[in-house]
């Protein structure tokens, strides 16, 4: 009977040493719940002295809208990492003036797709180098070189011989000078035989040019008077051609 008894008083203070300690925890955990609320206000309202003084408002509503008219409330954040990322305020700024004098983000993207296709199209011609060959050489003209020509840079400009009016029926040089009268010195005509021609008779005139200069061809300005291109064909067997219209006035 004596060892149930101290049995029972064992087990009787083991329960009670377990509500002490609960009874200490609880405590423990209720004053540092008093104390946290006690320090939230505080750290809460000092960053709330912080915010207002910065921004120059007065209070957290007035606070709430000035950043509303900014942007919407749930794209702040967004908006906020967009700034640090392209390097502060100032750079936002001016990457914004720079879009805006570009023609808007829409006419940027644009022009980058164009250009990302002009990339392609050089590359499949071969790349920059030869692409300008490519242009080079159509700016100069395909074929013989001109035999008259200026240097612009890099480029021949090709300079024309004469000026010739043309109609239906007849080509006729508007008037003479040294570089004409040098090719014709070369074909053995004085200027007045071939100063005003039928189609025929002209390619006929100048066609042992070819044969006098065959490492180059001359060039002619052609003001046509005429729908029909009877006289260019005639004149573009001997002569590379330079086409105009007669000025308003000329007609």
């Amino acid at each position: 009977m004596k060892r149930n008894n101290d049995v029972y008083f064992i087990t009787l203070i083991d329960l009670l040493v377990q509500i002490i300690f609960l009874g200490l925890l609880l405590y423990v955990v209720a004053k540092a719940g008093e104390a946290t609320e006690k320090a939230a206000p505080q750290i809460d309202s000092r960053v709330v002295e912080r915010l207002l003084k910065a921004t120059g408002v007065s209070n957290l509503t007035e606070l709430t809208d000035e950043l509303s008219k900014l942007a919407p409330i749930t794209e702040l954040k967004g908006n906020s990492d967009f700034i640090k990322r392209v390097g502060g305020a100032m750079a936002a700024k001016q990457l914004v003036e720079a879009t805006q004098r570009a023609g808007g983000a829409e006419h940027i993207e644009a022009a980058m797709r164009d250009g990302e296709i002009a990339r392609k199209l050089v590359d499949q011609a071969g790349g920059v180098e030869k692409v300008a060959a490519i242009i080079k050489k159509a700016e100069e003209g395909s074929g013989k070189p001109p035999c008259l020509y200026s240097i612009d840079g890099s480029k021949k400009v090709v300079r024309p011989l004469a000026t010739v009016t043309a109609d239906d029926t007849e080509i006729a040089f508007d008037e003479s000078n040294p570089d004409l009268e040098s090719i014709l010195a070369l074909i053995g005509r004085p200027f007045s035989s071939v100063q005003k021609m039928s189609l025929s008779a002209f390619s006929a005139a100048f066609s042992s040019l070819t044969r006098v200069k065959p490492e180059c061809r001359y060039t002619l300005r052609l003001v046509e008077r005429t729908n029909l291109v009877h006289a260019r064909d005639a004149a573009g067997k001997v002569f590379y051609l330079i086409i105009s219209k007669p000025k308003l006035q000329e007609r």
